[in-house]
Order: structure tokens, then C-alpha cells, then sequence
């Protein structure tokens, strides 16, 4: 166990790429900021940190080593041994772990050892080594002006000191608000979301789901498998068009537009509610520059679009659709009424007697037949000329019942 333990031992199985951690404090905050830890389920988290926990509490302070069975550990988490040996993988991926020696159970130690029981692995608490920055000589010769004082580094933070009575008073500066910070440094989180998503829509080579369809599983089996893969696809579109999501997790962007897609939004409709309010008006700024807050700047302006009891607006492609159903509706509606109007004028001019085709034979061509305007269709001529027709054709008939009589 103290050769195991020993520096030199220690030092050989640290892999290159990697360091020997200086404290457990650095190695604890190193593992607890890995960026792939973001990108892990909430159990499996949960569950690497108490390893993590485990870690620093048992480890050798001296040797900067730890020692223990996978069966204890499991028994701590309340987890399976393959568990166990999953995380430690992952630890030994992300270059934190390196293995010193492996551990074997007392079934396979050897007779001529003497030892009846097994022996446990043993790690070293290691961190990512920082790059190695290139030496002055493998750069670009400096140019021949260059003197030697300014080739020297200079601290850019850090001014001459002024003479006395220069010194500015205290509240030269007050015209900068006391809001005024420094533009916030991106956390490891962010950046694991970020990678995750760039890394989903890397591999898009078409539109995971069309712009106008409802988010709604093609199978129609209603599985809660298919539609959480439905709405990671939606998601992931929406990321796609809108780089500002892109910022936050695909798993919040479901969460918020997921009340919407249940009451039949579109992807082209959220991304509308993006840049236009309501009543119908283009937001006076855009999406891409000012945001600190992605997932609350998505969660505002899909709320602009949702009712007092948080029901969701009738979205841009339901008001078209309703449109041109009530324009469609209005047309036949239309149609009939002038059907009727026609059968009724065709009924009262058959009643009043004006002329008919048996009339006009019988007349012999004694007068030219006007054609009444019932069996005209689509007379638009003046009223005045349709009364002159009509009473044309009722001389017609005249003359042609005489002439039968004589």
C-alpha cells in the first residue's frame, strides 16, 4: 500500500495531458465546473456529485490518492456497482482520475501472496494540465526598429503614478451609473449548452419539422416517447432559426413553448410571436443584440400572446385559416341567395304570362320575339330597356292570339 502511494508511482500513472491536483479544493472545484457535467441527466448529476463528495472527503491528503472498493461506494449512493464503475469511467475520461492500480477481488489473488482477501484500486486525483504557451523563439522575429523596452510586457492595468495634486476628485466618475457593469462571463454551463446544441443541429441536414404543421407526433400512437422526441425536434428548429435560443438548453425552449404547440402552434407561429406583438406592430428592436436573459426574454415575449387565465392566443396561422373559412363560408352563402333570387324571378315571370317558346312559333314571325329577362340569364342591361323588352313581347302575343282567332 506505501509503494502504491509512493510519489514516484503516483506520478507515473498521471497521463499526459493532465497534472497531479496541488489540493483537493482545486480538484473539487475542477469536477464540480466540468462542463460535461451539465450535459448529464438530473439523477446521474446528482449522483456524480456525491461522488465527487466522496472523493474529497476520502481522499490522502499526502499523496493526493484514493483508495476504496466499488461495493462501498455503491452502498453509500444507494446505487449498482456498474453505476459506480460508469461514473469513475467518466471521471477518468474527463481527466480527473488516473488509475495507480487496479483492484482485485480475493478469488483471483494469487497462493504464493499468502493474502485470502482482496485489494482495492487505488486512484489519482488529477486535472486538466492548461496549455503550454509558445516560447518567444518559435514566433515571428521581431522587427528591426523593435527596441528592447518595447518588447517587454506591459501591465495594461496599471498606470503611472500621478504627481501630487493631479489626482482626480472623488466623484470625477459619477457619470457612470452605478448600474453600469462589466459584460457577465460566460459559466461552464453555457458553454456545455451551448456545444450540446451546436452539436444537434450539426448533424441537420433538413427541417427536423416543417415550419407550418402542428407539433404533433406523425406515429399518432400519443407515446410519451414520441412526443418528447416531437417537441426536442421542434425545439431544436426553433434554435435553428432564432440564434438567440441557442443560448439556453433545447429542454427550456420545449418547456416554454410547449403550452403553445399544445394549442396548435406552429414553429412559424412562435417565431413570429418573436418579432411582432399582437395588435400587429414589429418590436422596435431585435433578437440578436442587448439579451442577457435568453430564457426570460422567450418566456416575455410568448406571454405577450397568452390570455389573463394562460391560455394562448388564436396564433397568425389559426386567424388565417378562420379568415379564409369566413370568406369561403361568405362566398356560398352569396351563392345561394342568388340561386333563390333567380328560381323566384324565373317562377314570376313564368306566372304573369309573358312569353313562351310555343308563343313565339305561333306568332309566325309576325314580330321579332324578345326573349324575356327570366330566361336571359345574366341580363344586366338598364331597367328601362328590360321594360321595353318586356312589353314588346307582350304585343307579340297579342297579335298572334288574333291572328289565331281570324
Amino acid at each position: 500500500m506505501a509503494y502504491e502511494r509512493s510519489k514516484a508511482v503516483v506520478l507515473r500513472a498521471v497521463p499526459k495531458g493532465c497534472k497531479l491536483a496541488r489540493h483537493v479544493v482545486a480538484w473539487k472545484r475542477a469536477a464540480l465546473e466540468h462542463p460535461a457535467l451539465e450535459l448529464m441527466r438530473a439523477d446521474g448529476r446528482t449522483n456524480m456529485r456525491a461522488l465527487i463528495e466522496i472523493i474529497a472527503v476520502q481522499q490522502d491528503p499526502a499523496s493526493r490518492t484514493w483508495r476504496t472498493t466499488w461495493a462501498w461506494v455503491a452502498q453509500r449512493l444507494g446505487v449498482h456497482e456498474d453505476s459506480v464503475g460508469r461514473m469513475i469511467r467518466r471521471l477518468k475520461d474527463w481527466g480527473l482520475l488516473a488509475v495507480v492500480a487496479t483492484g482485485r477481488s480475493a478469488a483471483y489473488t494469487p497462493r504464493a501472496t499468502g493474502k485470502k482477501q482482496g485489494e482495492a484500486p487505488v486512484y489519482a486525483l488529477t486535472t486538466p494540465a492548461p496549455p503550454v504557451p509558445v516560447a518567444p523563439s518559435e514566433t515571428a522575429p521581431e522587427a528591426p526598429h523593435q527596441t528592447e523596452e518595447e518588447s517587454m510586457p506591459v501591465e495594461i492595468n496599471v498606470g503611472p503614478v500621478p504627481p501630487k495634486g493631479a489626482c482626480p476628485p472623488p466623484h470625477a466618475r459619477e457619470e457612470l451609473s452605478p448600474k453600469d457593469a462589466a459584460t457577465p462571463r460566460l459559466t461552464a454551463k453555457a458553454a456545455a449548452q451551448r456545444r450540446e446544441v451546436q452539436a444537434a443541429l450539426s448533424k441537420r441536414s433538413a427541417p427536423l419539422w416543417p415550419a407550418h404543421a402542428t407539433v404533433r407526433p406523425v406515429s399518432g400512437r400519443g407515446r410519451r416517447s414520441d412526443w418528447k422526441h416531437t417537441y426536442r425536434c421542434a425545439g431544436l428548429e426553433l434554435q435553428h432559426h432564432a440564434l438567440i435560443l441557442r443560448r439556453i438548453t433545447t429542454a427550456y425552449v420545449v418547456s416554454v413553448a410547449k403550452p403553445h404547440f399544445e394549442a396548435g402552434w406552429t414553429i412559424a407561429d412562435v417565431l413570429h410571436a418573436l418579432d411582432w406583438t399582437p395588435n400587429g406592430q414589429r418590436y422596435p428592436h431585435d433578437a440578436v443584440h442587448g439579451i442577457d436573459n435568453p430564457g426570460a426574454w422567450f418566456a416575455a415575449r410568448l406571454r405577450a400572446w397568452t390570455h389573463q387565465d394562460g391560455t394562448p392566443h388564436r396564433s397568425p396561422d389559426q386567424r388565417a385559416a378562420a379568415e379564409a373559412e369566413q370568406r369561403r363560408a361568405e362566398a356560398i352563402a352569396a351563392t345561394a341567395r342568388y340561386a333563390r333570387r333567380e328560381a323566384a324571378r324565373q317562377v314570376a315571370t313564368s306566372a304573369s304570362g309573358m312569353e313562351t317558346p310555343a308563343d313565339v312559333q305561333a306568332a309566325g314571325g309576325a314580330c321579332m320575339a324578345v326573349r324575356p329577362e327570366a330566361q336571359r340569364p345574366g341580363d344586366r342591361r338598364p331597367f328601362r330597356e328590360r321594360w321595353a323588352a318586356q312589353i314588346a313581347a307582350g304585343r307579340a302575343a297579342a297579335v298572334a292570339e288574333r291572328g289565331a282567332d281570324t
